[in-house]
């Protein structure tokens, strides 16, 4: 049964195996982590847990002090105190209490967390707790429950994989949740990260096509009320660790100042897994903690930094307070570099060895994070989304077969991605099965605020002059499970390129972003994103589409994605009235998208050069105002 506690204490290493441990009781200090010893999974890997001996630092608070420029160091002296960045001021529309640390947080020692608590059972909250678990770049065929068997994409449940990237323990945990196989997001980072913030189209945020990158001096708009900050104001403690991604150009995009309470993470869409260093062209470390940079916490592999950082978290948590917890990895996106000891030499080609030992850590932080929801006691009263941002880069070494295309399209390798729902609040009739339902990630805002006890007039009406969310309260479907579970909306807007009408996909195809860099560029005249992969894909640095037969959809397609979901069969010429009638009623689609005013006015501003020299290496928002 979901959320129940085995009898005796057990602690799961790496989603394998299990060894006891002592459990703390409830009304002793809590440890930040449990010791426990770890064996590989496999043959052939490395012991994955080194013992660290260095002691703990004591965290200190320094007393609060009036806001001050935080340039003020790098303009006097010309020397600044690395140590500690100067407090920051909150937006009027924001205020809120900065605190920071002078010293880095103690090390964490060990393997990934797993069961930490006593697992008492906890006092119900008030409302449910909330947590949304984001996989970057996870491909359809990514993960196990998707390979070699029967799926929605997959009837016939024909040979996918030969096991190339096993996931046991995410499988195990999707057993006991439901799969949701019609679940739909952007195409892109940035794009997809904005819905999830304010359950809006990305063509209605104005975020895309491309990603948010380091120098543009946008963001996600300021008037738009992001999703912490509805959960906030009702009653939630708000925490997010990872990747941001929505832009950090000035203070007023930084996640504490949109209803964030607490973050550990990147600011931008990549840096190093490990240093944090992001691209040459920007040199810096992209580390940030709340208001400042996270000195002294480089050095750990972001998968495992993460997840130790969100069962901290949930340590400390006052399981009678709603919890709302946003865990955003970076894995298994670029750059691609594994964890030590995960690589499964099994796999003969190199790259896919890396994406697919990167894919293994996410599944382990997300069996980790959920037990120690279930030994804290709050895993029943818990409703989690786990999700991928949009399908796997087919281009680099994610694989989405049998559906078509991938990151960076509209086919449904880009946009329909692996997902499922779990914790104790899913209808017990779900566990276990498939949900057909067509779900998009702009309802993932919807239904948690819902199931938060807002309104829908809270919801719909959260900015003042804006149409409501596009985003639909599905929570009924998850936590009661109707007989009817049918989307209540049969339109559902993928890009302003692509929209679904109940079972049809009309579809213009346009090059990409990826496409106009060159990444997408066959031979036989091939050029494009769109492509078909194989079973075993990539197996060469080609990464060569396996078949060059390929379906233009320059002047538009009409797909029935629930008989044709790799999308091999245009219905255009079968079907020409109801062609006609998608297309013209895409158009309209198209007119009436809006984009929220996302013009940040900098006035106050240095470089991002200026702003690294005078912050030790680590970069941040270079503009105050």
């Amino acid at each position: 049964m979901i959320g129940s506690l085995p009898p005796d204490p057990v602690v799961q290493v790496n989603g394998f195996f299990k060894k006891k441990v002592t459990l703390v009781a409830p009304s002793s200090p809590l440890p930040l982590f449990a010791r426990s010893d770890c064996a590989p999974p496999r043959g052939g890997m490395r012991d994955r847990c080194k013992e660290d001996e260095a002691g703990r630092r004591e965290r200190r608070t320094p007393p609060r002090a009036p806001p001050r420029d935080r340039h003020e160091a790098a303009r006097g002296s010309g020397t600044a105190d690395h140590r500690c960045p100067p407090c920051r001021g909150a937006p009027a529309s924001r205020a809120r209490t900065l605190v920071h640390r002078y010293l880095p947080p103690p090390p964490m020692r060990g393997c990934i967390p797993a069961l930490l608590l006593a697992g008492a059972a906890a006092a119900a909250p008030p409302k449910p707790h909330v947590v949304f678990f984001l996989a970057d770049d996870y491909g359809w065929n990514d993960i196990g429950y998707h390979q070699n068997q029967a799926s929605s994409a997959n009837p016939q449940g024909k040979q996918t994989t030969n096991g190339v990237i096993p996931t046991p323990t995410l499988d195990s945990l999707a057993a006991e949740a439901v799969k949701l196989e019609n679940y739909y997001t952007e195409f892109l980072c940035s794009p997809t990260r904005g819905t999830i913030m304010t359950g809006r189209y990305a063509s209605h945020t104005g975020i895309g096509p491309d990603v948010i990158r380091s120098d543009m001096p946008y963001g996600m708009p300021k008037k738009e009320v992001f999703w912490p900050e509805l959960m906030k104001a009702n009653g939630y403690k708000t925490h997010m660790v990872g990747k941001w991604h929505l832009g950090a150009r000035a203070d007023v995009q930084l996640p504490i100042n949109r209803g964030v309470d607490h973050f550990f993470g990147i600011l931008t869409g990549a840096a190093g897994h490990t240093d944090y260093v992001t691209s040459a062209a920007y040199y810096r470390t992209d580390l940030w903690e709340n208001d400042g940079p996270a000195f002294g916490r480089d050095g750990k592999y972001s998968c495992h930094q993460w997840t130790e950082e969100t069962v901290r978290v949930i340590n400390a948590h006052d399981a009678q307070t709603p919890l709302f917890g946003f865990v955003s990895h970076q894995c298994p996106h670029s750059p691609y570099t594994a964890p030590a000891g995960y690589e499964d030499y099994e796999i003969d080609y190199p790259a896919r060895r890396v994406f697919a030992a990167m894919s293994t850590c996410v599944h382990e932080s997300t069996v980790n994070i959920t037990d120690a929801l279930k030994a804290k006691g709050m895993w029943e009263t818990t409703l989690m989304i786990w999700s991928s941002d949009n399908g796997g880069p087919q281009y680099w070494q994610g694989n989405n077969w049998p559906l078509r295309g991938g990151k960076s399209t509209d086919f449904e390798g880009g946009v329909r991605t692996a997902a499922f729902a779990a914790g104790g609040l899913l209808a017990a009739a779900l566990r276990g099965q498939e949900l057909h339902t067509v779900m998009h990630i702009s309802d993932v805002y919807t239904t948690f605020c819902s199931l938060a006890g807002l309104t829908a007039a809270e919801i719909e009406d959260n900015v003042p002059g804006l149409p409501g969310v596009d985003g639909l309260d599905l929570g009924d479907i998850l936590t009661a499970a109707p007989e009817n579970t049918t989307r209540p909306q049969a339109e559902l807007v993928l890009s302003s390129n692509a929209y679904l009408d109940g079972d049809y996909k009309f579809i213009v195809y346009p090059y990409t972003l990826v496409e106009r860099q060159g990444w997408c560029n066959y031979e036989h005249n091939v050029t494009g994103c769109g492509y078909w992969q194989s079973p075993h894909w990539p197996t060469s640095a080609d990464h060569r589409p396996s078949t060059f037969d390929l379906l233009e959809c320059n002047d538009g397609c009409l797909f029935h994605v629930a008989n044709d979901p790799s999308e091999r069969h245009d219905l255009s010429r079968a079907e020409p009235a109801r062609f006609a009638a998608m297309k013209a009623r895409h158009a309209e689609l198209v007119k009436t998208a809006y984009q929220t005013d996302g013009d940040f006015g900098y006035t106050q501003c240095v470089t991002v050069a200026e702003y690294a020299a005078a912050h030790g290496g680590f970069g941040g928002p270079p503009c105050t105002k």
